[in-house]
This record gives structure tokens, sequence and C-alpha cells, in this order.
């Protein structure tokens, strides 16, 4: 069986509340603002979209000026809990701040309003996640330790998707006096609790790690940079945030970066369909019996989410990652393929084997690969002699952000060319319903594919990776 990854308790705190904040963080502002901004006060959904991307674009763009300013504080500092602290607090302030936005501005105002504050929030929660998952990868001292501190990480994001479903029908509840106070009094619980505070007690329970490496000959200590020795002549290695040197360390990286770009952009793009077709064709344009279907495939999903992670983490410690991915891809590729029978009128419940089937996807994107990026973080400080975390997390970031920008404008887009009608209501043309079909089936079947091609082309092994560093060490 999985167990806890071997860290002090203290630790474990310190991961658990970071990335709670972080899911709360990332995920509560798309799950209240459609329902707010554009189905209550109705904002134009184009512009309400073009609010919520364009910080996020933005703050891809800055990931790795953020990863580098976050290694400097973290070298000043000797840990990361004041970049923590106040990336932090400065988010959830921010959070609260813009439900703050008064109901008698014009849809403009409210719109402009929003972008302001939402591009300084997308900018503080930059920081907070570089340091938060660079936490991770600095808590993380090999192979198995490093699936299990993800997993870990994983499984407080899993615990987060029972609260926020409900957040928007919390502000609607009659004893705030209205939707209005509603939705400031849910903003600023989200933003003081769940984002400050769960930032506040990560940044106290991070406590200074030091990274450190078997000891190297003399002759090669000589090229490697770094700020003093400890007993035993183990380096203790400067944080910077620049690219990989070696040339399989980046091709790996691009693979890794791919895989990712390819489940948070890609794939959402098609997957983003199950619900047109619950409403439109599954439930003749019944949008409540349609939404009610929506939500037992999205609680389905997280609940077996809660099983598989562990279940393929231990999976992935007995095989390898590798091994572990492509089963993963596979069983994603036949759940692409029942898709096609499972969104039909009368089969409703078989949603539940999508949910079965998709849920290890979740495993391979927020445990698996995040380990290997930890790995080859690893490798590459053992190559070069430069510790080069924040420059990895930051390029996660950046791919994911991107990721989430292609989902938000993509759907909308092929939407347009599959020729669904908003305004048709249950009425959808049977060749907008028959392409709306093909993509949510064909669309991740051929990704997956795809994602199963470049896990065989990916350049670095864990024996591999081991015997590299063995050679460098003299062993």
């Amino acid at each position: 069986m999985l167990t806890l990854p071997d860290l002090s308790r203290q630790h474990l705190i310190a991961l658990g509340f970071g990335f709670l904040a972080l899911f709360f963080a990332n995920q509560s502002l798309s799950a209240m603002a459609i329902p707010y901004f554009q189905m209550t006060l109705g904002i134009d959904p184009f512009w309400l979209s073009l609010v919520i991307a364009a910080p996020i674009m933005f703050a891809a763009f800055i990931s790795q000026y953020v990863g580098r300013v976050s290694e400097r504080l973290q070298h000043k500092h000797g840990n990361r809990r004041v970049t923590l602290l106040i990336s932090g607090v400065t988010s959830g302030v921010l959070f609260g701040a813009i439900w703050w936005v008064p109901n008698t501005w014009s849809n403009a105002e409210v719109l402009w309003y929003v972008l302001a504050l939402n591009f300084l929030f997308s900018i503080a929660l930059t920081f907070l996640t570089i340091n938060v998952k660079s936490l991770a990868f600095e808590l993380s001292s090999d192979e198995t330790q490093r699936v299990k501190v993800m997993a870990f990480g994983s499984l407080f994001e899993r615990f987060g998707t029972f609260a926020y479903f409900w957040l928007f029908p919390l502000a609607q509840l009659s004893i705030w006096g209205s939707i209005y106070l509603g939705i400031q009094y849910v903003g600023w619980f989200i933003g003081v609790v769940l984002i400050t505070f769960f930032s506040i007690v990560s940044a106290w329970c991070c406590a200074s790690k030091k990274v450190t490496s078997p000891s190297i000959n003399t002759e090669q200590a000589n090229l490697f940079e770094r700020k003093k020795e400890t007993p035993g002549n183990a380096p203790v290695y400067i944080n910077i945030a620049k690219p990989p040197t070696d040339e399989r360390t980046k091709r790996a990286l691009f693979l890794l970066l791919s895989l990712t770009l390819i489940k948070f952009g890609a794939i959402s793009i098609f997957t983003s369909f199950d619900f047109y077709l619950l409403v439109y064709f599954v439930k003749g344009g019944d949008v409540a019996a349609g939404a009610y279907w929506k939500g037992i495939l999205s609680s389905t999903f997280a609940l077996v989410t809660l099983v598989m992670i562990p279940l393929f983490s231990y999976v992935t410690i007995k095989l390898g990652r590798l091994k572990a991915l492509s089963i993963i891809y596979w069983l994603t590729a036949l759940g692409a393929v029942l898709k096609w029978f499972i969104y039909q009128p009368g089969n409703e419940w078989a949603v539940i084997i999508d949910a079965l089937l998709g849920a290890p996807s979740w495993v391979a994107i927020s445990v698996i690969i995040p380990s290997m990026l930890a790995d080859l973080c690893d490798y590459e400080r053992k190559l070069s002699g430069q510790n080069k975390v924040g420059y990895f997390v930051s390029a996660q970031n950046r791919v994911i952000n991107i990721g989430v920008v292609m989902t938000m404008v993509g759907a909308g887009l092929l939407l347009n060319l599959v020729g669904f009608d908003a305004n048709a209501g249950e009425d959808q043309s049977p060749d907008s319903i028959f392409l709306m079909r093909l993509c949510l089936a064909g669309g991740p079947l051929v990704l997956c594919c795809i994602s199963v091609m470049i896990v065989k082309c990916y350049p670095l092994s864990e024996q591999q990776m081991a015997l590299s560093k063995d050679a460098i060490h003299g062993i």
C-alpha cells in the first residue's frame, strides 16, 4: 500500500494547506464568476471570458520572471516562508476584493474593475503557485518520495473539489439578504480563510530544507556554482531559474510540458462538450436535467479520483513512471471510445463509467508528470551543479496557464464550428449533435494516442538517470 511521504508533520501540513490554498485560488474565480457576473448581472459572456482569460495569459508570460525572483528571495532568506506569506495574503485579499464591485455600476465599469483586480490577483497567485510547487520539489529527495509527495498534494486538491461546487449556491442562500451580499460574504470567506489563512499555515510550517547531493570529487566540484560546502564536501547549490544545459534534459522537459498542454488545453476543449450533449442530446434540451447528470459525472469523478491517486501512485512506484503513464493513456483512450455510446439517450447512468476511466488521467497530470519534472530537476542539478527548481516549476505553470486559456477560447470556437446554436435550444441540428459526439469521442482518442507516442519517445528512464548520476559521482 502507498504510505505517507517520509516527511515531518510540519512539512506535511505546509504541503497540504499550500495545495488547498492553490486549489481554491485557481478554481473559485471561474466557478463563481460565470453564474454571478454572466447569469445574474447579465454581462456579455465573450467579454467576461476575456476578462478572466487575459490575466491568466499574462501570468503565463511572467512565470519564468516570477521563478527567478522567487529563487533569489529563497536564496536570500534561506526558505520560502516570506514569499509564501506575502503572496498568500495578497492573493486572498485581492480575491475577496473582486466581489466587492458595486451592483450599481454599469457592465462596462464592472468589467474594467474585475479586469484590473484579476490582473493583480493573477500576479500574486503566480508567486504563490510557483513557491508551493517548488516547496514540493525541494521536500522530495528521491524518485519514490517524489511520487508520494505529489500524490499527497493532489489528494488535498481533490478534497477541495467537494466544496467548490457549492460556492455559488452558498452565496444564493436567503440568510444573506440578497445575492449581491451573499457573493461578497462567500468571496471574502474564500479570500480570508481558504486562501490567506491556508497560505499562512503553509508558510508558518515551511521550514528551511537545504538541497544537497552525495559527495563529488574536487575536480568536478570546481565546475559547480555553489554558495558553500557542508561537512562531508556536499555542496549546497544556489537556486538559479535558468534553462537546463543538457540536451536530453531539454528534450525530456519539452515532452513533459507537451503532455501537460495536451491535457490542460487540447483534451479539455473536446471534453467540454459532455455538458452540451447531456443537455441537448441525452435530455432533449432540458437544462436542469442535463446539469443534474453533469453534477453526477463531476461528483463521481472527484470520488473516484480519491481512490485512483493512491492506487496509481502505488502502480507508478512498482512499475515505473513511463509504464504507469502508458497504462493510464490507454485506459483514457478506451474511455474516449466509450463516450460515443455513453452520451446517448437512456444511458445516463453510464456517465459513471466515463468517470471511472477518466479519473486516472488526473493522476497522470497531478502526480506522475510533476514527479517526473522533479526527477528531471534533480538530474539537471547533479549535471550542472545548479538547482533550477524555479525554472522547472515556472515552465510548468506557464504551460498550464496557456492550456487553461486555450480551453476557454478553443471550446467556444469549436462550438461555433460544429454549428451549435445557443438560441435554438433543444432544436439543435442533427449534424451539430453528430459533430459534437465525434469531437467528444474522437478528439481525446487521437490525443491519447499521441500521448502514448510521446511517452515512448521520452529520452530518460529512471535507470538512465541513475546511471548518469552514478557516472557523475564516479561510482
